[in-house]
Order: C-alpha cells, then structure tokens, then sequence
C-alpha cells in the first residue's frame, strides 16, 4: 500500500481523512510538540488539535504533561489492536442489548410482518450498504444474484459477506456471482469469493445488483472505483416490491444465461517442451 491508500484503509478503522495524516505524521517525526506537527504537516492548528484529541480518545495518540505539550504516535501493531478490542467490546454491548431492546419494544408496539408490505429503502455510504447485503445474504433462503463490478466485488471480500456466501452455501442456498472481469487475476480475486458459481458476461451498466429469488433487491447506480470503504458517495435502493423483485431476477437470469462460467475464459498454461 502507497501512503493514500494506508489513509483510506484507516478510515475503516474510524480515522478521517486528517486524523490518518497526523498519525503518520507522527510516526514519522517521534514526539514533537502541536505547533511543529502542524507546521510540517501544513494543517491549520485548530485542525491539528482536534484530530489529536481524536486520535488520544481512541488510544493511538499518547502526550507528555510538559510544557510545550509533545504529542508521540503508538505503534501501528498496538494502535489498531486496541482499536480492533474497542469495537469488539462495543458489538459485544450492541448483542448483550440487542434482545432486551427487541423484547420490550415488543410489549408496546404491535408486530407487522414488513413482508406484506412493499417498503423503498435508500442506503447511504459503502459500509452501511455491504452492511446491508450482508444482512440479505443472512436471511436468504432463494438464489441470489450478485452482478456487479470486479472493484466492488474486491470491497466486499474486505467485509462479512464472503462468510455469509459461505453459510449460504452451506444451507445449500445458491449464490451467483455476474461480472465483467476480462483479466487472470480479476477473475482469480474474484473467485475468492467462493460462490456457487461465477460468471463473466457483459453488464448492461457500471452498477450493482444483488437480487433474491421472490424476497428482495438491492440496486444502485454508476459506481466509482475508489476502494475507499467509507465512501459516503455510494447508495443504494433496498426494496421487497415483488414486481421490481421479479424484473430484476429475470434481468439476472437472462444476464447469467448468455454469460460464459469464468473458468472457461482463463486459458490453461502449457509448458514449453524444448526440442532435443
């Protein structure tokens, strides 16, 4: 990973954009005091205290009680450890709450089965929407089409939806994977993904689908190539409309159907046999 890409990787990880910029700053300078760290870095200096305070709260910035104040980064292996803990402890709070809250919203509202109901959702930002495919895929009892593009498929492999493909798979749930990888290794990255099978054809646009046979669609429109997990720019339209449903798994279907399976397009490598 280049610099920006370390950056955008970190931002996974809660740091923004400035808050990443001062820790690498840091790790590069040793303990130095706010003035000089924002001098080097060119980053105004009320900037440059905020993102400290930031990046103290969450235990991957230590400072001295001298005076002036030096600020030192902690390393990488024990900054993103304790970042990692944090959250696992937070999720562990979210599960322990999760069924009490259910039970006494129970006690006074009255259940609808959303089922019955056509319901649009819009999904906004990249780590909520494959938060949301995540949660398709659990629930999923019927075949599920994700078409979409190689770079999108790349994001999810960094998140739990390869592990809900597997469960699928398990239940003995189909998942087909549509795309228009056209090299070895987009193909070979792709099939990390491990579906029940994957096909290469031509998509009708830069856009993503992830259908469910008769339950529910997950659609957007052009897609950017960033690989920014955090990319605010991305939504998505979540529906359970039958009709929409049922369009959109025919597309699929008629899609997968004029596809070729990807293992047909990578070409065996022979070895050369020199003549004697």
């Amino acid at each position: 990973m280049n610099q920006h890409e370390i950056i955008e990787a970190l931002a996974f990880f809660g740091l923004e954009d400035v808050d990443s910029k001062v820790y690498m700053g840091l790790l590069q300078t040793g303990p130095v005091s706010v003035g000089t760290l924002s001098a080097k870095l060119d980053i105004d200096r009320g900037k440059t205290y905020r993102a400290l305070n930031r990046l103290r709260n969450m235990g991957v910035v230590a400072t001295t009680f001298s005076n002036p104040t030096l600020c030192s980064a902690i390393p990488p292996t024990e900054a993103l450890k304790t970042i990692v803990e944090r959250k696992q402890d937070e999720i562990t709070t979210m599960k322990n709450l999760s069924q009490k809250i259910v039970e006494d919203i129970s006690v006074i509202t009255k259940e609808t089965d959303i089922q019955e109901i056509s319901s649009f959702v819009i999904i906004q930002g990249r780590s909520n929407i494959y938060s949301r495919i995540s949660k398709l895929l659990q629930k999923a009892t019927g075949i599920v089409y994700i078409v979409t593009t190689t770079e999108d498929l790349m994001r999810m492999y960094h998140t739990s939806i390869p592990e809900r493909i597997q469960l699928l798979k398990k239940e003995g749930v189909q998942v087909r994977i549509l795309t228009e990888a056209s090299t070895d290794k987009e193909i070979s990255f792709v099939h990390r993904l491990d579906p029940t099978e994957i096909r290469v054809g031509k998509l009708p646009s830069k856009s993503r689908m992830i259908v469910e046979e008769s339950r529910q669609l997950i659609m957007s429109g052009a897609l950017n190539t960033s690989m920014d997990l955090n990319d605010e720019g991305d939504s998505v339209m979540h529906t359970n409309s039958l009709e929409m449903v049922s369009n959109m798994f025919s597309l699929c279907t008629l899609l997968w159907n004029k596809s070729k399976p990807a293992e047909v397009l990578v070409a065996p490598r022979t070895k050369r046999v020199k003549s004697q």
